[in-house]
C-alpha cells in the first residue's frame, strides 16, 4: 500500500470515528446545565424578568405549537429540556412519544430563534437522556407531524380499536377516536 493510500485510509477511519457520536446518552438526573442561562419555562415560579414564562411557542413554518418545560441558552446555542414525572431508570432510551415531543421542540426553537439546537434533554425522575438533534430524528418528527395533519383524511374504519390505535402517534393526544 502506498503512503498516500495509508493516509487516505487513516483519514476515512478518523472521519468515521468522529461522526460516530452516540445519538442518546443516559446519565444521572440533573436539571442544571453549567454555563447556560434559563430563558424560557413552562413551570410556575419566580424566574426573573429575563425568563419567558408559560408562553406558547409557535412555528409558522411547521404550523406547530408547544410549551417546553425549560429552554436554556448560551449565545446562539439552545437546549430544550422536557421533564417527565415517570421513571426512566429501566429505559435504554426515552419513550418514543417523549422523544418526538423533544424533536418537535427542536423544530420550534429552530424556526423561532433561527438556530437549531445541537441537543436536548429528557429528564425523568431518576434518569436524564441527552439527545443529539440529528437528521434522522428531524425526519421522523416531520413524518409524525405529517401523519397528524392527515389524520382527518383516514377512513373511519381505522379508528376505535385498540389493535389499530395502540401504536398510533396520535393516541392520547390529538385523536378523540383512539380505542
Amino acid at each position: 500500500m502506498t503512503q498516500a493510500a495509508v493516509v487516505i485510509v487513516i483519514f476515512v477511519i478518523v472521519l468515521f470515528v468522529i461522526k460516530k457520536k452516540p445519538e442518546i446518552i443516559k446519565t444521572s438526573p440533573e436539571l442544571d446545565i453549567p454555563g447556560y442561562e434559563l430563558i424560557y419555562t413552562d413551570q410556575k415560579g419566580d424566574f426573573g424578568s429575563d425568563v419567558a414564562v408559560s408562553k406558547i411557542l409557535f412555528s409558522p413554518k411547521y404550523n406547530l405549537r408547544g410549551k417546553p418545560d425549560f429552554i436554556f441558552a448560551k449565545k446562539n446555542n439552545f437546549i430544550p429540556v422536557e421533564v417527565k414525572s415517570g421513571s426512566g431508570k429501566n429505559l435504554e432510551a426515552p419513550r418514543r412519544g417523549d422523544l418526538m415531543q423533544l424533536g418537535a421542540y427542536f423544530l420550534l426553537i429552530e424556526d423561532i430563534y433561527g438556530f437549531a439546537p445541537v441537543e436536548g434533554r429528557i429528564l425523568y425522575k431518576d434518569a436524564l437522556f441527552i439527545i443529539n438533534n440529528g437528521r434522522e430524528l428531524k425526519k421522523e418528527v416531520l413524518n409524525v407531524i405529517e401523519q397528524m395533519k392527515n389524520i382527518g383524511d383516514r377512513p373511519p374504519d381505522v379508528y376505535g380499536s385498540f389493535a389499530k390505535c395502540r401504536n398510533c402517534v396520535c393516541r392520547g393526544t390529538v385523536c378523540d377516536r383512539s380505542g
